[in-house]
């Protein structure tokens, strides 16, 4: 009987959590700044992550990332470039649709428990007890990523992030982390890093309806959008050549 009431107590209180990260809808500034001799383009110095519930979404109309719940999509308008791929007659691949596409997949919980097992050959997230700071009114907690090279030197960074809000998983930002992101400074070399940081979040101003998939776009799935992202690799190489 013990078990079963610590079982359904457990339940109660995942179903809890749950429910207070999934209702809040708004839209997250950030600010990016570089740390050390990283070049930031001026319309790249901020960007928003727009949020309803357990979705959200960050990008254009070009490329843009959309989550809902575990699945990912990635959303990608590539018709121009095609075009063009056409025009100069450098266009080779088996992809005879549109350009515009939508590449889904739902992570597995097996994959996301992965992603905490310690691996010096690899990465995976560690989640720090104790550590805990108020960012723009939302409690933040801390989770360090270890990201290591071939030569199993440790490359990778601390975040603070808030259950408050998104998604129970972020796929956004930070890969596979268990909130959303607030506050980290990612490495891209030695003694450079870009620093991101949410700097306003405002609530409301979004509605579920932004969150819906987009009419007229090609389902790929894994293995056709990675062979196509090559194809579209390749024809850009041979462009860079005329």
């Amino acid at each position: 009987m013990k078990k079963t009431l610590t079982l359904l107590a457990a339940i109660a209180i995942t179903a809890a959590t749950a429910f207070a990260q999934n209702k809040f809808a708004g839209i997250v500034n950030y600010e990016l700044e570089s740390v050390g001799e990283v070049d930031v383009p001026l319309q790249n110095k901020s960007f928003q992550l727009f949020v309803y519930q357990n979705k959200a979404y960050s990008g254009n109309e070009q490329a843009k990332t959309l989550v809902i719940g575990r699945k990912v999509n990635s959303i990608l308008d590539i018709s121009q470039y095609i075009s063009i791929f056409k025009a100069n007659d450098i266009w080779e691949s088996e992809y005879e649709g549109s350009g515009k596409i939508i590449a889904s997949h739902e992570m597995t919980q097996e994959e996301l428990d992965s992603i905490t097992i310690p691996d010096t050959k690899g990465m995976y997230i560690e989640y720090i007890s104790g550590e805990t700071r108020d960012i723009l009114g939302y409690k933040a907690y801390k989770a360090k990523y270890h990201i290591f090279n071939e030569e199993g030197v440790d490359k990778g960074f601390d975040v603070w992030y808030t259950t408050e809000i998104g998604p129970e998983y972020d796929f956004v930002l930070c890969q596979g982390l268990k909130g959303f992101p607030l506050e980290f400074v990612q490495k891209v070399g030695e003694g450079k890093a870009l620093s991101y940081k949410a700097v306003e979040i405002t609530k409301g101003k979004v509605k579920d309806t932004d969150f819906m998939l987009p009419d007229g776009y090609d389902i790929l799935d894994e293995k056709a959008f990675l062979s196509l992202m090559k194809d579209v690799q390749d024809a850009s190489a041979l462009m860079q050549e005329m």
